[in-house]
């Protein structure tokens, strides 16, 4: 199944007009202008790749199209989940493409944050699938299926902090009572039911994380709960409720986002404190070359940073709604930032995969 496709490229622009009002005014206008000029050049890269596998007789799954993408930031390269149709990678910004998960994953990601990767090293990847198979990599290159569990699951976290990891938490599709969340210990080989329970809806506060081997947290609107002995007691360690519903480890600490901004642990989940400027993000953060250096998306776009979330700039609103599922954040929208090249990606079920290019690659502020 592997190939390489031409990528398609399209979109289109608006210009602003505005005239009478003072400079200020004016100026701030002419942003948002500038801003809404960038939603619209959105490029679709995957229709191709899909439709050249269609003519290859590969059946693809329901409803089509591209759900999941995560980007390496420290060489840019993007993977998309096709949906039915595995993981593949392009290094050339969305031109060309290779399957990459030696046919380990299939089905499609419900939410945003079923595929994700392990900043620290990119190549380390895993793919929490509904409706098919899911999967892991340690490098890049050898891939395994966890055992599945019925329909699997919305999203899940894995402990990156170990060289290799086994611990895993999950949150499950559409259980009976609602909300079920499995835990393996032995690297995806057997999954156990924990006693705690999500909302497992759009909307509602729901968070995972996996920390290291028997470190454990959860919420579930009503704070941020600690387990140190793989799920069998838990502690309110927080009042706060992340809109993130997996954190991500980054060099020691552990990163949520809020309505409000984020929050971040530097000892395994035990405290946390708020860092930076507000900013309310449900994706994220995707990392560049260092922890100052962040992007994030909310429900009214992109954010990024350049110095630990002192201060933010939005770049870019939120993918617009094509023919399939919304690009929304709080759950069916998939996106990740190209650092390197200074990329947003989006995904969702039912469409194609999209970038959105936000031009040269802004510099770190002065010290």
């Amino acid at each position: 199944m592997e190939g390489v496709q031409p990528g398609i490229r399209g979109g289109s622009a608006r210009a602003a007009w505005c005239g009478g009002i003072m400079p200020a005014v004016l100026g701030a206008v002419a942003l948002l202008a500038a801003s809404a000029r960038a939603a619209d050049t959105w490029t679709d890269i995957s229709t191709t790749l899909i439709d050249g596998l269609k003519s290859k007789g590969v059946k693809l799954g329901w409803p089509g199209g591209c759900s999941g993408v995560v980007v390496n930031r420290l060489t840019g390269d993007v993977v998309i989940k096709v949906v039915g149709g595995g993981l593949w990678r392009s290094s050339d910004k969305g031109t060309t493409w290779q399957r990459i998960d030696e046919g380990a994953v299939s089905g499609r990601d419900e939410t945003g944050w079923a595929t994700s990767v392990d900043p620290n090293d990119p190549k380390r990847m895993a793919s929490f699938s509904l409706d098919g198979a899911a999967g892991w990599t340690f490098d890049g290159t050898h891939w395994k299926s966890f055992t599945n569990n019925g329909r699997n699951w919305d999203f899940g976290s894995v402990d990156w902090s170990a060289p290799s990891p086994k611990t895993i938490i999950v949150a499950r599709h559409e259980t009976s009572p609602p909300g079920e969340v499995d835990l393996s210990t032995d690297a995806g080989v057997t999954w156990k039911v924990l006693s705690i329970r999500l909302s497992g809806s759009p909307g509602k506060v729901a968070m995972v994380g996996a920390l290291e081997a028997a470190t454990l947290i959860y919420s579930n609107g009503s704070g941020i709960h600690r387990s140190t002995d793989a799920g069998v007691t838990w502690k309110e360690v927080s009042e706060a409720n992340p809109q993130t519903r997996i954190p991500v480890l980054f060099k020691g600490a552990c990163y949520l986002g809020t309505a409000t901004g984020l929050l971040v642990s530097k000892d395994r989940g035990a405290t946390w404190q708020a860092q930076g400027a507000a900013v309310s993000f449900r994706l994220g953060p995707f990392f560049g070359a260092d922890e100052n250096t962040m992007a994030v998306v909310g429900d009214d776009g992109a954010s990024v940073t350049r110095d630990a979330g002192k201060t933010w700039t939005r770049p870019a609103g939120p993918k617009t709604k094509e023919g399939g599922y919304a690009f929304s954040a709080n759950w069916f929208g998939c996106y990740a930032w190209d650092p390197v090249n200074n990329i947003l990606y989006a995904s969702a079920m039912g469409n194609p995969a999209f970038k959105l290019e936000l031009g040269e690659p802004a510099k770190a502020p002065a010290k």
